[in-house]
């Protein structure tokens, strides 16, 4: 395991998945030709419906934002709407959520279980807070959150991402549960980003937030949904607590034809259940044909994208892009790749061609 401190608050652009212009400008082919499996986004969004003018002309109504957040309180099995803040995109979250905790509680420091989703940790730094990223492999961040929730001095907020990015480690539910409940009873908080788990919602620990009281939960509608440019994101947390930070976001942040077509898309537990039907058989015949036709294996997964390892990923990747399929590579560890879904038929034969022209 390998912890890091940093306190720097002027830091560097992260290097994300979805950065097809990019790409075009190194590859030297344009942007709508690529295929883009680099962000863990489900490539079969949910249905766009037909949208009246009025969600267009006007600013979002009170009734309109309450009823989004009953369809996601049903979505995300919440005792009630009262725990639940709506915003434009969980990363709106990661970037509030710093400056707004700060002035409910003492934070000594911030300590982020990772390798992981590293706008964690810019955004806690830019507010000022000491971080440390304790990185290590998905076996071990049970015991290291344990014992940074348990031992040394309160005011530390813990951050773990559950199903992890990049490497698809799962914690089970009631073994976080456990973990809030440590952060609780050593006067700690927990923030467990759920962005991933959708496909497993038995997994999900919102439906016991009432009995969470130092836990803040983030969820993400963009990447089951497959509808991440409409920009909504969640937070499960006390009520208290979720009305004074739906009182710092302030009005009008969703736009209406987002909180229509996410309303729709909360209550459609046809499309869900298909859909998590979809995306595992997916993920499974992914598998098959990147280690059928490369030498990387598949370290970790979820439904929404896979993790492999293997000394070529880089020159996998390469090959990839000069194909026009943008695959995801990490600035930690030049060893490491990750696959997004395809979509289409089309995509998917596209993908196979590529690979069978692989030679390394």
């Amino acid at each position: 395991m390998t912890d890091k401190t940093m306190q720097n608050t002027q830091t560097a652009a992260i290097n994300h998945g979805g950065a097809i212009d990019l790409a075009a400008q190194k590859y030297g082919i344009s942007a709508e030709n690529w295929l883009d499996l680099s962000t863990g986004i489900n490539p079969v969004g949910y249905p766009i419906p037909e949208i009246a003018p009025q969600y267009w002309q006007r600013l979002p109504l009170g009734s309109e934002l309450i009823s989004l957040k009953h369809a996601a309180s049903r979505y995300y099995q919440l005792p009630s709407a009262d725990h639940l803040v709506c915003t434009a995109g969980t990363q709106s979250l990661i970037q509030t959520i710093p400056f707004w905790l700060r002035d409910h509680t003492d934070i000594r420091s911030v300590h982020i279980l990772g390798p992981t989703y590293a706008e964690h940790r810019r955004c806690w730094q830019r507010a000022g807070h000491v971080c440390t990223d304790h990185d290590s492999n998905a076996n071990d961040r049970l015991k290291t959150a344990r014992s940074l929730l348990t031992t040394g001095d309160a005011g530390k907020v813990v951050i773990l991402v559950n199903p992890n990015n990049p490497d698809g480690g799962l914690i089970p539910a009631n073994e976080i549960e456990q973990l809030s409940k440590l952060a609780a009873d050593h006067h700690n908080w927990l923030i467990v980003d759920e962005a991933f788990i959708d496909c497993e919602p038995d997994q999900s620990i919102c439906p016991h937030i009432d009995a969470l009281s130092n836990t803040l939960i983030l969820r993400s509608f963009g990447k089951f949904f497959g509808l991440a440019g409409i920009r909504i994101g969640c937070a499960i947390l006390p009520a208290k607590l979720a009305h004074d930070l739906e009182q710092r976001i302030g009005p009008w942040a969703i736009p209406g034809p987002s909180m229509h077509i996410a309303t729709l898309a909360f209550d459609d537990l046809d499309w869900q259940n298909a859909t998590r039907q979809r995306l595992n058989t997916d993920r499974q015949r992914l598998e098959t044909m990147v280690t059928d036709h490369s030498p990387l294996k598949c370290v970790g997964a979820t439904p929404l994208f896979l993790f492999f390892e293997g000394e070529m990923a880089a020159g996998v990747a390469d090959h990839l892009a000069h194909a026009g399929i943008l695959v995801r590579l990490f600035d930690h560890d030049a060893t490491k790749v990750r696959f997004g879904l395809p979509g289409t038929d089309e995509d998917w034969k596209r993908l196979e061609t590529a690979f069978k022209k692989l030679s390394l």
